[in-house]
């Protein structure tokens, strides 16, 4: 099932925030979090998250941009300049801080990625799996 965003174009975005899943428990894989995302037209995305670490360590997020509703998945990527060369790589967003915290974490999309997904993974998993206990989305331009 697909979300759909209502994305007002040039205006600031929607002011209302979407969930898009709650509770989901980390893994040691990438598992997806929540559906696909109608996106289109939005600069950036925010996603507020309410983590629960437990005895979990290094919990990510991430997320991935569809070119069509289920179509093929392409990770977005961070970008460094080194000696006149943009490198990229996977972007993640890693809680380093090993504890229950509320964090608000953002990507830009430029107005380029019609659906999007979020995706969630630990490098450790605990004996208690960490969980996403609330994700709350919203989008902008800027």
């Amino acid at each position: 099932m697909t979300v759909t965003l209502k994305f007002p174009g040039k205006m600031s975005g929607p002011l209302e925030l979407v969930a898009v899943a709650a509770p989901q428990a980390f893994t040691a894989a990438w598992v997806d979090m929540g559906g696909i995302l109608d996106v289109r037209g939005a600069g950036n995305i925010g996603l507020y998250v309410n983590l629960d670490i437990n005895d979990s360590t290094d919990c990510r997020v991430r997320l991935i941009a569809l070119h069509t509703d289920g179509g093929d998945e392409y990770v977005v990527p961070i970008y460094t300049v080194t000696a006149g060369a943009v490198n990229v790589q996977d972007q993640y967003h890693e809680f380093s801080d090993d504890a229950d915290q509320n964090m608000l974490l953002e990507w830009e999309l430029k107005g380029i990625v019609p659906f999007a997904q979020f995706q969630i993974q630990c490098a450790v998993v605990g004996a208690t799996a960490g969980q996403i206990d609330a994700a709350n989305v919203v989008t902008g331009v800027y």
